[in-house]
C-alpha cells in the first residue's frame, strides 16, 4: 500500500503525500486546503514544520506502540507497524472525519465514512483478535483508534458505542470509568456517560460508552487547539482558554476547571492533550463546545492491587500542564456546581462500584474510598480560601 495518497476532511482535499515502503512519511506536497489540515497552524507556510506535524499525525492515528494487542494484530493482518494497518482501514476514525486514500483511487466519503455505514469487526474481547485470513483487508474503527487499552467499537442501528477492557489481575479501569461518569452526574457536570457490562464468554467487565460525535460534527484534541498559536510566554492553561474564548467558547475556564477539579478527587494519572479538547462543525470548521469530560479510567489507584502500597496520600499526578492534581487546583475558580453535602454520596459511589469488582479486595476498596472522602476535604478547603 506504499505509494501517494490524499487526505481528506469529509469530501475536501487537503494535501497529498508519499510514503514509502514501511509506510514512513517521504514526501508532502503544498496543502489544497490549509484551514482543514488535522493539525493547528503555529507553523503556518512552514514546510518543514508541516512536514514534522503530518508524520506525528500518521503515527498517532493508528495503533499505538503500547496496545497490549498489537503484536496479535500485526501478526493476524500480516502487517509490518500501525501505520500500514491505518492505511489498510483508509485512516478513518469515530472522532473526527478525516481520512486518506490512494491518489490513483476513486472513493468517497459517503461510502465509507464509519458514521453512516456498518463496519467489519476486527477485535473480539475474547479472543483478542478476529481471524480475516487471506491477507484481507479489515476496515474498521478497532484499528484506528487511540489508547493502550483493547477498545471495540460496535454499531446498533444509528449509533455507535465503544467498549474498552481493563488490564492486569484487577480490571479496574472499567469500574472507574463507570464511578466517574456517576460523580460527575451527582454534580451536574458534562460528561460522557459510561456504564459496564460482561464480554460473552470470559465474563471480562468492559466499560460502554455512546459515541460523542457524528456525521455533523467532530472532536478535536486539546493539543490541536494549543498548536493553534504561539506559545508566547503563557503557561498552556491560560492559553487554552484564551484561544478558546478567541474562538467563540466563552465558557472554556469553567469547563476545564470542572477537569481539573474531577481528576484530582479521582486521582487520574492519564490526562494529556489527546483526551480532552473542543467539539467543532465539520462543515463550517466553527468551533461550537468544550468536549464532554471523558476518558477517565486510568484513576483510583487502578495499577495498584496491594492495599498496603497506597499510601495516604491525596495528590497524584497527571500528563499534562503542572504535573501536580493538587497544584493545578490552584488554578480554577470557585465552583459554583460544587455541593459538599453529596460527599458521603460521592464516597460510596467509590466504595459500591469498586466492590463489585470480584477481583479487588474490600480493604483497597475501603481504603481507595477513605482517601476520596480527604480528597474531598481538601477541595473542600480549596474551595473555601476561594471564596474568603
Amino acid at each position: 500500500m506504499e505509494g501517494k495518497y490524499i487526505l481528506k476532511h469529509k469530501e475536501n482535499p487537503v494535501i497529498e503525500f508519499s510514503l514509502d515502503e514501511d509506510f514512513k512519511l517521504i514526501d508532502l506536497e503544498k496543502p489544497i486546503n490549509e484551514e482543514r489540515l488535522p493539525f493547528g497552524l503555529k507553523y503556518r507556510g512552514n514546510e518543514k514544520a508541516y512536514f514534522r506535524q503530518m508524520a506525528d499525525w500518521i503515527e498517532k492515528r493508528g495503533l499505538p506502540e503500547g496496545r497490549s494487542d498489537l503484536a496479535n494484530i500485526k501478526f493476524n493482518l500480516k502487517a509490518a507497524n500501525s501505520a500500514e494497518i491505518l492505511m489498510g482501514s483508509y485512516a478513518l476514525n469515530l472522532s473526527d472525519h478525516y481520512w486518506a486514500h490512494k491518489t490513483d483511487e476513486t472513493i468517497n466519503w459517503k461510502d465509507v465514512n464509519f458514521f453512516d455505514n456498518d463496519f467489519e469487526n476486527a477485535i473480539d474481547f475474547d479472543t483478542s483478535f478476529i481471524e480475516c485470513g487471506n491477507n484481507k483487508v479489515i476496515v474498521a474503527p478497532d484499528l484506528t483508534v487511540d489508547g493502550n487499552l483493547k477498545k471495540k467499537w460496535v454499531s446498533r442501528g444509528a449509533e455507535r458505542y465503544l467498549l474498552k477492557e481493563g488490564r492486569w489481575d484487577e480490571k479496574q479501569e472499567p469500574f472507574n470509568e463507570v464511578i466517574a461518569s456517576k460523580i460527575m452526574k451527582e454534580f451536574n457536570i458534562e460528561h460522557v456517560s459510561y456504564g459496564l457490562l460482561r464480554s460473552e464468554r470470559k465474563n471480562m467487565p468492559l466499560c460502554i460508552c455512546m459515541c460523542m460525535v457524528d456525521r455533523n460534527i467532530e472532536y478535536i484534541s486539546g493539543q490541536y487547539v494549543l498548536d493553534t498559536e504561539e506559545k508566547m510566554n503563557r503557561n498552556n492553561y491560560t492559553r487554552y482558554i484564551d484561544i478558546c474564548k478567541k474562538r467563540g467558547i466563552l465558557d472554556a475556564k469553567e469547563r476545564l476547571d470542572e477537569m481539573i477539579a474531577i481528576d484530582f478527587i479521582i486521582g487520574n494519572t492519564d490526562r494529556h492533550t489527546g483526551n480532552f479538547g473542543i467539539i467543532r462543525d465539520a462543515e463550517s470548521l466553527q468551533w461550537l463546545n468544550i468536549a464532554p469530560i471523558f476518558d477517565n479510567g486510568n484513576s483510583l489507584f487502578y495499577n495498584e492491587r496491594d492495599a498496603n502500597n497506597i499510601l495516604m496520600n491525596t495528590d497524584s499526578f497527571c500528563r499534562w500542564f503542572r504535573e501536580s492534581n493538587a497544584e493545578k487546583l490552584k488554578l480554577i475558580d470557585y465552583p459554583k456546581w460544587y455541593d459538599s453535602s453529596k460527599k458521603n454520596t460521592i464516597v460510596n459511589i467509590v466504595y459500591t462500584n469498586l466492590l463489585e469488582n470480584e477481583n479487588t479486595s474490600k480493604t483497597k476498596c475501603e481504603k481507595v474510598a477513605e482517601i476520596v472522602e480527604l480528597r474531598l476535604k481538601e477541595f473542600e478547603n480549596a474551595v473555601n480560601e476561594n471564596i474568603m
